[in-house]
């Protein structure tokens, strides 16, 4: 998901996801990447619908784009300042014509990084909606994965 600077790396983001629908609704993670890197909450907060809902780990539930804008611009005055994003689709499924469910593994770069680390590695899930004629997120969670998921059965 990091924001690509060629059409080389455009490509390899969308691997097998490669339908110009497909790479339509994939167009907001690849804007989400963008405006973490920019450590921009308002823009985060505009890749969701006005009643966007984006779930953490760590108890987080922001139900509104305002409560999404505040908590990231939080984030980045203080833990999250200077980090990125990163990852990639790993599956992309149309429940209607604009509703689009989009599961991806990645997770947050650390300042100055280029890999993540184990304890910083997520599964994602994007629930995109279609609104006059533009891809929106209306729902986002990710939950730890890999070495550093919490949770073991």
């Amino acid at each position: 998901m990091k924001a690509p600077a060629n059409a080389g790396n455009l490509d390899a983001y969308y691997g097998s996801f490669t339908s110009d629908r497909e790479k339509e609704a994939l167009s907001v993670p690849l804007r989400l990447v963008a405006a973490w890197s920019e450590n921009d909450g308002d823009k985060v907060a505009d890749t969701f619908v006005e009643d966007g809902v984006m779930i953490l780990p760590g108890d987080v539930y922001k139900q509104n784009r305002e409560e999404i804008r505040a908590f990231m611009t939080a984030a980045y005055a203080g833990p999250f300042k200077g980090t990125g994003v990163t990852g990639a689709p790993v599956d992309v499924r149309f429940a209607a014509d604009d509703v689009c469910l989009v599961r991806t593994h990645g997770g947050i770069l650390a300042p100055g990084e280029t890999e993540i680390a184990p304890e910083l590695a997520v599964r994602s899930t994007w629930v995109l909606v279609k609104r006059d004629g533009e891809w929106k997120l209306a729902a986002y969670q990710n939950s730890p994965r890999g070495e550093g998921a919490t949770l073991r059965w």
